[in-house]
């Protein structure tokens, strides 16, 4: 899966190399929320235990994505980076862009009462958390220029 973006990069999942550690989404949820939290976390990895195999589920923000029209309310864009944001202040938590997401990469919180996404850590000079501090390489962020088709 390949979350590509207009500034040049795109964040990489490569779950055949996940081990389910939950490094990136303790990171995430610390980046996010201040706490080490697995149920705070914008980035989750479900598990296939009778086939050893996990699936990194995080947005993929695609270049025409679904959950943006589908928003009633705008709380969804996509930004300069070509990103997509969601602006928390907007949304009514009616839940049409997770339902729009062919993915799976949108949902809500029971814990914070709200829906969450992957933002690729909005304000972070050195792009996503989850990438940078994943011990196996199975999130990384590269240049979308030199990346191999996947």
């Amino acid at each position: 899966m390949k979350a590509e973006t207009n500034s040049g990069m795109i964040l990489r999942t490569d779950a055949s190399r996940c081990h389910d550690c939950q490094t990136c989404a303790l990171a995430c949820s610390l980046w996010h929320e201040g706490e080490c939290n697995l149920n705070l976390s914008r980035v989750s990895v479900t598990k296939d235990m009778d086939r050893y195999k996990f699936n990194i589920l995080v947005c993929r923000h695609c270049e025409s994505p679904d959950c943006v029209p589908a928003c009633p309310t705008e709380a969804l864009v996509i930004d300069s980076r070509g990103i997509v944001v969601l602006n928390e202040d907007d949304c009514t938590q009616c839940g049409a862009c997770a339902d729009a997401c062919p993915y799976g990469a949108i949902f809500y919180n029971e814990a914070l009462n709200r829906y969450l996404k992957c933002d690729m850590c909005a304000g972070r000079d050195d792009g996503p958390l989850c990438a940078a501090l994943c011990p196996t390489g199975a999130l990384t962020l590269v240049d979308a220029q030199k990346r191999e088709e996947s």
